[in-house]
C-alpha cells in the first residue's frame, strides 16, 4: 500500500484515544484546566457516568472570546513558549492537547467570562466541526459541558464500563484533586445527586481526613520528612494508618507530586518496606503522600495522561518516603508502648544462660557446609494461606505489644513456648521469634560491616537457569556485603567460592540457600526493572529474611527450658518482636478473664 498522510478527522481521534480513555480522563483534564485559571471553586456534574454529559465549572480567570476557539486547537495552549519550560513546569496543563481531543469525540459547548468583561462568550464544538463565537450571560469563570462522548467512534464508547462503574471512575479523579488542592472547595453531583461537597480546608492533614474519615482509621500517623540531592529539595508529607489498621486491599493508597495524582510502585513498595515485619504480608497499608519537589528534579512529560513521572534522582526518593514512613511507624510504636517495648511481667526475670542457641559444632570435610547438625529438624512450611489462619485466631487471642522475659516455660510440641504474664497466658511460636532475633542481629551486624565469611578450599556448585546469571551479576555487589562470594562457572551453573560463619554454623547448605536467592521473582524482577540499583535496602531486607529463616530453629527443633527462657528474654528487647520478618506474630497472649469465662468461672 502507498504511503499516504492521513485525514485530520482520523489524526483528531487517535491523538483524543491517547488523551481521552473514559469519561474519568475528561473530567480530569478539565479539572487541571479550572486549577492552572485560579478557580477556588469547582462544581463537576456528570450523567450516565460521564456518557451522556460532563460538566465542570469554575470561578477561574476566564477566557476573552478571542480565545475560545484556539482553547479547542490542537497544541495551542497558555502554559509553555519555549523548551526550556518543560524542565520546570508549574503547571498541570502543557501539551495543548486535552481541550482539542476532547472536541474531537463529543459535542463540546464553552461558555466563558474575565472577571472584568461584561458579558460572557459561548463556543461549540461538535465533533470537531466550530460554531461562531456567540456573546452570552453567564459569571465569570469558565463552565465546560461535554455531550456525548464518543458518539463518533461506536467502538471506544462501546467498550466503556456500566454507568456506575464509570461514576465511580470520576469520583475518584475529583477526590484526588480535592485531596491534593484543600484550599479549593469542590462539589462532585452524579445523575442529579450530590456525591459530595468539600468547603476549602486550611491543610493537606484536614482534607484527608474529610475525605477518608474511615479509611484512614480515627488516629492516622503523620508523615514527613525531607532530602537534598544532587541540589534538588525535595519532602514528603501526609498521612498513613496505624499497623493495627492495616487493610486486605491497596484501593486506598495515594501519591501526589506537586499537586498532580500519580501511579509509581516503587514509591509504593517504599511505604510497604516500612511497614515490614509489622503485620501479615497480605496487609495492605493505606496512605495519601504529598511530594513536593522542585520542578527539575522531575519529569512529568511522560505520558500522555500525566499519570507516570520519570525522577532525576528514583533512589534517594525511594530513600527519603521510606525513612519518612519507618520513623512515624517507631514514633507510633514509642507513642504505644509509653516509651518502651517491654511489658511488665509478674515472672521472675532471668539472667541470660552462658550457652546461646545458635551454638556451632565441630568442623566436617572440605568443600562441604563446614559444620553438621546436632538435632533433627522437621520444618512445617508456611505459606500465605497458613498465615491467613493464624489471622483469623480466636477472638480472645490478641497479638503481644512485646513478647516478656520470664524463667518458668513449658515447651508444647517442641514448637510452643508457653510461659506466664502479668494477667494471662503467653504462647509463643519458637520459629517465629528467632526468625525475628536473628534477623534484628543480621540487620545490627551488616551496620556494623560486612558479615565474617568461611571460604571453602573446593568451591560447591549450583545448577541455575541461564536467567539466574543475569541476577547474580547485579546481586553481587549486596552478596560481598553478606560475605557470599559467587561466580557464574558455566551457562546453567554457579560456583560457591565463600559463605557467612553464620549460616554455617546453623548447618545451612550453600547451594540450597544460593538456588533460592537467584529463584526469587520479586529480586529478579527488581532487576529486570533497574530497582535494586535503588532499592538497596529493599533487596537486602529480602536476603536477610531468607537467612534469617533458613537459620532460625525449626518447628521440632528441641529446646532446653533455658534456651527456650534466653529466646523469650531476646524477643522482648528486639525491635518489632510482635511479628516475624514475614508478618506472622511471634506470639498471642490469652487473658485470664477470658480462661475463667472459658471455664464458666463468669
Amino acid at each position: 500500500m502507498p504511503i499516504r498522510i492521513l485525514p485530520a478527522e482520523i489524526v483528531q481521534q487517535i491523538a483524543a484515544g491517547e488523551v481521552v480513555e473514559r469519561p474519568a480522563s475528561v473530567v480530569k483534564e478539565l479539572i487541571e484546566n479550572a486549577l492552572d485559571a485560579g478557580a477556588t471553586h469547582l462544581t463537576v456534574r456528570v450523567r450516565g457516568g460521564g456518557r451522556e454529559s460532563i460538566e465542570v465549572v469554575d470561578d477561574g480567570c476566564g477566557m476573552d472570546p478571542s480565545e475560545l476557539p484556539l482553547a479547542v486547537a490542537a497544541h495551542a495552549t497558555s502554559k509553555i513558549a519555549a523548551t526550556r519550560d518543560l524542565d520546570a513546569l508549574r503547571t498541570f496543563g502543557f501539551r495543548g492537547e486535552a481541550l482539542a481531543a476532547i472536541a474531537g469525540v463529543s459535542h463540546v459547548r464553552i461558555r466563558s467570562r474575565r472577571r472584568e468583561a461584561a458579558d460572557a462568550a459561548v463556543l461549540e464544538s461538535r465533533f470537531g466541526h466550530l460554531e461562531p463565537v456567540r456573546p452570552a450571560a453567564g459569571a465569570a469563570g469558565t463552565a465546560i459541558e461535554v455531550l456525548g462522548l464518543f458518539g463518533n467512534v461506536p467502538a471506544r464508547r462501546k467498550f466503556l464500563k456500566s454507568d456506575p462503574a464509570e461514576a465511580a471512575r470520576v469520583t475518584e479523579v475529583v477526590t484526588n484533586a480535592a485531596l491534593a488542592h484543600p484550599s479549593v472547595g469542590f462539589t462532585l453531583e452524579s445523575a442529579g445527586r450530590e456525591v459530595f461537597s468539600l468547603e476549602p480546608m486550611a491543610d493537606l492533614f484536614a482534607r484527608a481526613l474529610a475525605v477518608f474519615p474511615d479509611v484512614l482509621g480515627s488516629n492516622p500517623m503523620p508523615i514527613a520528612g525531607e532530602a537534598v540531592f544532587d541540589g534538588i529539595n525535595a519532602r514528603v508529607v501526609g498521612l498513613a494508618c496505624r499497623p493495627e489498621k492495616l487493610r486486605s486491599v491497596s484501593r486506598t493508597q495515594r501519591i501526589f507530586v506537586n499537586g498532580r495524582p500519580i501511579t509509581d510502585r516503587s514509591l509504593q513498595h517504599a511505604v510497604r518496606e516500612a511497614y515490614r515485619g509489622r503485620a501479615a504480608p497480605n496487609l495492605q497499608p493505606t496512605f495519601v503522600l504529598f511530594i513536593e519537589i522542585d520542578p527539575h528534579g522531575v519529569d512529568v512529560n511522560v505520558h500522555p495522561q500525566k499519570t507516570e513521572v520519570r525522577w532525576r534522582n528514583a533512589g534517594q526518593l525511594h530513600r527519603m518516603v521510606h525513612h519518612a514512613v519507618a520513623d512515624a511507624l517507631e514514633a507510633h510504636v514509642g507513642t504505644t508502648h509509653g516509651g518502651t517495648l517491654l511489658e511488665k511481667s509478674r515472672a521472675h526475670v532471668v539472667s541470660e544462660p552462658t550457652q546461646p542457641i545458635d551454638r556451632p559444632t565441630a568442623p566436617s570435610a572440605v568443600g562441604k557446609p563446614m559444620f553438621t547438625a546436632s538435632t533433627a529438624s522437621r520444618e512445617k512450611a508456611w505459606s500465605p494461606r497458613s498465615a491467613s489462619r493464624a489471622a483469623d485466631s480466636p477472638p480472645f487471642e490478641q497479638l503481644l505489644q512485646a513478647p516478656t522475659r520470664c524463667v518458668d516455660v513449658l515447651l508444647v510440641d517442641e514448637t510452643w513456648i508457653v510461659h506466664a504474664s502479668e494477667d494471662g497466658i503467653i504462647i509463643t511460636d519458637q520459629h517465629a521469634l528467632h526468625e525475628r532475633v536473628m534477623f534484628a542481629d543480621l540487620r545490627r551486624r551488616i551496620a556494623a560491616g560486612h558479615l565474617m565469611q568461611q571460604r571453602f578450599l573446593v568451591p560447591v556448585p549450583v545448577a541455575v537457569p541461564p536467567e539466574a546469571l543475569a541476577t547474580l551479576e547485579s546481586l553481587t555487589p549486596l552478596l560481598q556485603r553478606l560475605g557470599i562470594e559467587a561466580n557464574p562457572a558455566g551457562p546453567r551453573s554457579i560456583a560457591v567460592h565463600a559463605f557467612p560463619v553464620f549460616l554455617l554454623e546453623r548447618h545451612v547448605d550453600a547451594a540450597v540457600f544460593m538456588a533460592q536467592i537467584l529463584a526469587d521473582e520479586s529480586l529478579a524482577r527488581g532487576v529486570e526493572s533497574g530497582q535494586i540499583g535503588h532499592a538497596q535496602e529493599a533487596a537486602l531486607a529480602d536476603v536477610l529474611d531468607m537467612m534469617a529463616c533458613k537459620a532460625a530453629v525449626k518447628a521440632g527443633d528441641r529446646l532446653s527450658r533455658e534456651e527456650a527462657a534466653r529466646l523469650i528474654a531476646d524477643g522482648a528487647i528486639t525491635d518489632r518482636g510482635t511479628h516475624c520478618p514475614h508478618g506472622r506474630p511471634t506470639s498471642v497472649h490469652i487473658p485470664l478473664a477470658d480462661i475463667e469465662r472459658r471455664f464458666g468461672r463468669r
